[in-house]
């Protein structure tokens, strides 16, 4: 049965495990959707739902810790009839419709939403469990990385990826003395090519932090002392390279990479890969459950294919579409750009799309080192489908709307393949144009 906005009338239980913004977003939906049916959000932390993406500014003493709540007052919740629960999920049994917690509470579902993103990698080596030694990823290690923070306090972050330069860059707002080590030949490999990648670290070293590219941390050990240097240097770890150096400092955060939190899955008969697979509805290989946010593979936008992608801006879009789908409403997701934005130290670089080129297509560039100033334009026929972007702010808008919409470029792909600067005065003749047809 439906009532007059096409949602079930019968009353539900509506199941999300993860209170990240997937989980808060869907918890909301469903609740616009249907006000009589029970809404329960299972969150492994014992915080309030926070976003992640507000540590950086905490750890600069931007705002407060108040201000990383996802939603404002404790009573927020409550007041929506949402049920917040704290425990870690162990199991997921689809035949009985039910899930279980770590400490042996059963709760039944009619439809259920995974939105538990992913956790982060720290890399098996002797000295990991040190005090000190950290990932950045929940607000419990923004409390203790505050504990650690101060001008001229050494720092040591481990990897160059997204996660990796923006801790970097939050850190090195509080005047830190910085080093970076990324295992691999270049910053951002997954987002960035050689040439923009040089750029970054040019201007990171610019900026006074030491970047150790083709190197990795052998060992973590308690820092070796003599009375004589107790006083003047009050450092706790000794980092260990495979090169043979060695680093001293007083915190060592590890930014190397995530894992999807999936294992809980494990003999659910629910089907995943690189993340829960899901299709166009968000729904799971099972009728009644489904996958949002960092957890979930999607569909993605340029290329057709399921992909995970770890944005905020799609995961809150995937809980409206879940909530909407577990509320007996039809919705579909047509799939998301790949969209990075980064700012390092003031530098802003972004990627979009099919950053990377696709076979048989065809790219333009124009780079200015000096400016620290980079633009790469992919192209598949007449259709730009990828772009990287470095120091050119004007362009963050407008380079994913010109993916996004899929326009013909006709005389404006020859132009850009001359001047990729000028994507600007294409996007506004295209745009214009577009929209004079439309109103004819």
């Amino acid at each position: 049965m439906f009532n007059r906005q096409g949602v079930e009338s019968v009353s539900m239980q509506h199941v999300i495990i993860g209170a990240g913004p997937a989980g808060v977003v869907a918890a909301e939906s469903i609740r616009k959707f249907d006000k009589s049916s029970t809404v329960t959000l299972v969150s492994n932390e014992a915080e309030r739902p926070y976003s992640r993406l507000a540590i950086p500014r905490l750890l600069q003493g931007k705002i407060a810790e108040k201000d990383t709540y996802l939603r404002c007052g404790k009573g927020y919740f409550a007041a929506h009839s949402i049920d917040v629960r704290k425990g870690s999920v162990v199991k997921v049994d689809t035949h009985a419709d039910a899930i279980d917690l770590a400490d042996g509470t059963r709760l039944e579902y009619d439809r259920l939403l995974i939105a538990t993103g992913s956790r982060p990698n720290k890399p098996s080596i002797p000295g990991t469990e040190l005090p000190g030694v950290l990932n950045c990823w929940t607000l419990n290690d923004a409390r203790e990385i505050v504990c650690h923070l101060g001008v001229n306090r050494r720092l040591i972050v481990i990897g160059g990826g997204f996660i990796g330069l923006v801790i970097l860059d939050a850190l090195a707002r509080t005047g830190a003395r910085l080093d970076l080590i990324e295992r691999g030949e270049r910053l951002l490999p997954q987002l960035m090519n050689d040439v923009s990648s040089r750029l970054i670290k040019s201007w990171c070293e610019s900026k006074g932090i030491a970047v150790r590219t083709c190197v990795d941390v052998r060992a973590i050990e308690t820092s070796k002392r003599t009375k004589k240097s107790a006083a003047s240097d009050s450092r706790q770890l000794y980092v260990v390279l495979d090169n043979g150096d060695s680093l001293d400092a007083d915190m060592v955060i590890f930014a190397t990479g995530t894992k999807i939190n999936t294992k809980f899955l494990e003999g659910s008969e629910i089907a995943y890969d690189q993340g829960v697979l899901v299709d166009e509805r968000l729904n799971t290989t099972k009728p009644n459950v489904y996958a949002a946010g960092d957890v979930c593979q999607g569909l993605g936008f340029s290329t057709g294919g399921r992909r995970v992608q770890a944005v905020q801006l799609t995961a809150s879009e995937h809980g409206r579409i879940a909530a909407a789908n577990m509320c007996g409403l039809k919705a579909s997701y047509s799939g998301s750009i790949n969209m990075n934005v980064l700012d390092t130290m003031g530098l802003i670089s972004s990627s979009f799309g099919v950053w990377n080129g696709a076979e048989e297509g065809e790219s333009a560039s124009y780079s200015s080192s000096g400016e620290y100033s980079y633009l790469n334009l992919q192209f598949h026929d007449d259709r730009l489908i990828g772009a990287s972007n470095i120091g050119n702010a004007g362009h963050l808008q407008l380079l994913p709307r010109l993916i996004h919409s899929r326009i013909p470029l006709q005389a404006w792909k020859k132009r850009l393949m001359d001047d990729p600067r000028r994507i600007g005065e294409a996007y506004h003749a295209l745009s214009l144009g577009c929209s004079e047809s439309q109103r004819s």
